[in-house]
């Protein structure tokens, strides 16, 4: 009831509205009731539910959860410090030049949903958003202030926005891409493995290179592991299962490693069309008062483990700016200095590695230098 009133309340001030409970989302609304001006959570979802995601938390990520009140470790955290990489019959390992930790994203969104509404930040679920353009605003969709109409029925006004969808759209708010994202197909499930599998994989991440894409396995908490792949569209097109078994042929590592695994029940999540690489470029066609956070703001390949710390920097960033009393589009030219560097790297060697001459380079490079794996 008292969480309730405080969002009739809010609502009837206009407030700030950040749509996506998710990684970004949580982080950046808990950061603004720390300062003072909690907004209003929305959550398309009626319950926390699983999220494609590699789950993999890098040791920046890990500190900046930690500043926000939330304890990876205690949340059942899996510790990663070392990296396998696997191409064919090839295997390098390496140490990670720090610890991760790997835990999925429903514990993870779960503890940030529950945390941001004890520090006072209204959250309404099951809420899907249509936008329209204020009557009294300008005409143009999406200019703002921005309209909301609610599943429930109920409208809300605001004039600041904040977008932290992930990798799905709002129309008419739909990222600017300058390239139209690759026919890639991108898949997560969590497997049980066998003990001996399992025990083997315990401390590790490992990452196969093949032809047209790229896998990742790691363990999070219950005992399980996470298994993530991204493949173009061709070789995807036969499913799942029939590309799980084309990689069982072509790498013997990669079989025995899932020997023996069990499904937990949880259905494969996918998604098509990622657009790896985007880094939003703030321009005057922007809507006045929209902050793109996390997904919506950069996309970098996911290889990296460093999605979901840009995800919680951006939350940080956009916070700290809008406390300042800046502007949306100052956030987004400081946030492309602070990861365009990172993010650029990170897509040509993405970029490097879809060929195979450009592989077996990396793989020869890394074979006398294992130590840049890290």
């Amino acid at each position: 009831m008292a969480g309730n009133l405080i969002a009739v309340r809010a609502m009837q001030a206009e407030p700030r509205v950040v749509v996506g409970a998710g990684l970004a989302g949580c982080a950046a609304a808990m950061l603004l009731a720390r300062g003072g001006a909690p907004p209003l959570l929305l959550e398309r979802t009626a319950q926390v539910q699983p999220r494609l995601c590699g789950e993999f938390i890098s040791a920046e990520a890990v500190r900046a959860l930690a500043a926000l009140g939330v304890d990876v470790p205690a949340l059942g955290g899996r510790p990663t410090q070392r990296l396998r990489l696997l191409c064919g019959s090839t295997c390098i390992e390496a140490a990670l030049p720090f610890t991760a930790m790997g835990l999925s994203r429903q514990a993870l969104d779960g503890a940030l949903q529950q945390l941001a509404q004890r520090r006072g930040v209204p959250l309404l679920r099951g809420q899907r958003v249509a936008l329209r353009a204020r009557r009294d605003g300008p005409a143009a969709p999406g200019s703002g202030p921005f309209e909301l109409h609610l599943t429930d029925g109920r409208t809300i006004t605001t004039p600041t926005l904040l977008l932290a969808t992930g990798k799905t759209d709002l129309a008419p708010l739909a990222r600017p891409l300058r390239r139209a994202p690759e026919p890639l197909v991108g898949w997560q499930l969590h497997l049980q493995l066998a003990p001996a599998q399992a025990q083997a994989l315990s401390g590790f991440v490992e990452v196969l290179l093949f032809d047209g894409g790229y896998a990742g396995i790691q363990p999070v908490e219950g005992g399980r592991i996470n298994l993530c792949l991204l493949a173009r569209r061709s070789p995807a097109r036969a499913g799942l299962q029939a590309l799980l078994q084309a990689l069982r042929q072509d790498s013997a590592h990669f079989a025995e490693r899932l020997h023996g695994a069990t499904e937990t029940g949880q259905p494969p999540q996918s998604i098509f069309r990622v657009p790896y690489g985007h880094l939003h470029e703030p321009s005057a066609a922007d809507p006045a008062g929209l902050w793109r956070l996390g997904d919506q703001a950069a996309v970098i390949p996911s290889y990296t483990g460093d999605g979901m710390a840009i995800a919680l920097h951006s939350a940080a960033l956009a916070a700290e700016v809008m406390l300042q009393g800046g502007s949306a589009a100052h956030y987004h030219r400081r946030l492309r200095q602070d990861i365009g560097p990172q993010l650029r790297l990170a897509h040509g060697l993405y970029r490097l590695g879809q060929g195979a001459f450009g592989r077996g380079a990396l793989l020869a490079l890394l074979r006398r230098w294992p130590s840049l794996l890290g």
